[in-house]
């Protein structure tokens, strides 16, 4: 059970070019591999003009060709069902693993042998571990498991890899449920869920007047993953449960989690956000300006392309993700680790951006924007064409309860707080109005709070016309 401190002891003390040494060892066994077993790859690779001797340097990685969604979903379609990039033989398939066509474009198949298993457990328990999770402990699992998920299988296995006991309850009960299970339990260390669950979680609580710090004294830490938050809600999370706040980035692509904030969490000591490392000797990530193909500066934003280095199935090579992350400096991880740094909290989709009047508006800078105000309990949003043929914004706003019950007075001051913190992130002026928080959703896993009605919008002024 302490094979990930050491891993982590030894990863952490080499220096950045000693890591580099390692990603390039893995990275040209891991091409000479696939050149001779993926007829994906060996095409692509050849009308590229690169083969796997040509890269001699991580600088030589960009002569390799990028991959999309779109290139695995044409591959699987002509080859069903996993593709010719499966990269081992069929009958050493163990685990399906498919990713949840959120996009819109389909899913990916993801054919995972035995070791890519074990390593889906690892991926999870590693950053579990560095944040504090043992073998004895009780864990509280809200994400759904089982399916063809690649969420759905690697938290269970991490738990098991840690030798703790999972609590694995996301999809089977209510929140008001696993509460009462939590408190059945009383000895409680450690949660993992989705940002957007944590903070319904925690408004329950709130709502039922449990104070977690007296009735979950044991909790260590509290793992989120999938969605951004702002600094402030992180704070407000942390003094309520009485716990360290942490993060991991994952995907089906990277098979469990590629990075994770460290022993501090996501709020630094100075307040500000706290980076995730990645776990380079595993994973390459990339982080390229879309739009040119070169490597963003430390400080700005980019698109994570991700490489797998210990893959077997279904191994990915310079995956364009479309998730839109900021890259920080190795050292504002402030740990003496040399591993590549993203910004926690931030990170979003490219593919989620909506114009606006002319602005790039992602709906994760709304979010940071309405959840950095402490009154909060839920919203939605929703971009429409008027009767007129303006476009408009519509944001409504579900406040907690204590605050639900303040003056009019006071309950229009925060929406005009909110509304200006909306336009001073976005550039854009939205309307706010307040609805009661039970006509908003509960989200239970990821959260979809934006509705762009603005095609069918377009389709009655057509007709009008």
């Amino acid at each position: 059970m302490n094979s990930s401190s050491a891993i982590i002891a030894r990863m952490g003390a080499l220096g950045r070019d000693e890591m580099q040494a390692l990603q390039l060892a893995k990275l040209r066994r891991q091409l000479e591999r696939l050149q001779a077993s993926s007829g994906f790859y060996r095409h692509r690779w050849e009308k590229a003009g690169m083969r796997p001797q040509d890269i001699r340097s991580l600088a030589d990685l960009r002569r390799i060709p990028t991959m999309t969604k779109a290139d695995c979903l044409a591959d699987q379609n002509e080859h069903a069902p996993f593709g010719s990039r499966l990269g081992i033989a069929r009958e050493d398939v163990a685990l399906i693993c498919m990713t949840g066509g959120t996009s819109g474009q389909g899913q990916e198949l993801y054919g995972r042998s035995q070791r890519d298993l074990v390593m889906q457990g690892y991926f999870h328990q590693l950053p579990w571990h560095i944040v504090g999770l043992r073998q004895g402990d009780i864990g509280l699992n809200c994400v759904p498991s089982g399916g063809l998920t690649t969420g759905g299988w690697g938290p269970t296995e991490g738990f098991r890899a840690a030798g703790a006991l999972p609590l694995t309850v996301g999809g089977t009960m209510s929140t008001d449920a696993k509460i009462d299970l939590m408190c059945r339990f009383g000895e409680i260390h450690f949660i993992y869920a989705s940002t957007n669950y944590l903070h319904t979680l925690t408004e329950a609580l709130r709502r039922r007047g449990i104070d977690p710090r007296k009735q979950f004294p044991t909790m260590k830490a509290l793992f989120i993953a999938a969605e951004g938050y702002p600094v402030e809600w992180a704070l407000q999370v942390q003094e309520f449960w009485g716990a360290k706040l942490h993060e991991g980035y994952g995907s089906t692509q990277g098979a469990g989690f590629i990075c994770s904030t460290g022993e501090q969490g996501v709020v630094a000591p100075d307040g500000s956000r706290a980076p995730m490392q990645c776990f380079d000797w595993h994973v390459l990530v990339e982080v390229l300006d879309p739009e040119t193909d070169e490597p963003v500066r430390e400080g700005e934003f980019g698109e994570v392309v991700l490489t797998n280095l210990d893959i077997e199935g279904s191994a990915v090579v310079r995956f364009r993700t479309r998730d839109r992350v900021r890259l920080l400096p190795l050292a504002s991880a402030a740990n003496g680790r040399a591993w590549t740094c993203i910004e926690s909290g931030t990170i979003g989709r490219y593919d989620d951006m909506m114009k606006i009047r002319g602005n790039n508006v992602w709906p994760s800078a709304v979010d940071l924007a309405v959840f950095a105000h402490h009154e909060v309990a839920e919203y939605i949003g929703s971009v429409f064409v008027d009767e007129r043929g303006r476009t408009e914004v519509l944001v409504k706003i579900g406040l907690k309860p204590e605050h639900a019950a303040g003056s009019e007075k006071e309950r229009a001051a925060t929406l005009r707080r909110i509304q200006a913190a909306i336009k001073e992130r976005t550039n854009v002026l939205m309307k706010t109005v307040e609805v009661p928080r039970d006509e908003l959703p509960f989200f239970e896993n990821k959260a979809r709070r934006w509705k762009d009605e603005r095609p069918s919008g377009y389709q009655l002024a057509d007709k009008a016309s």
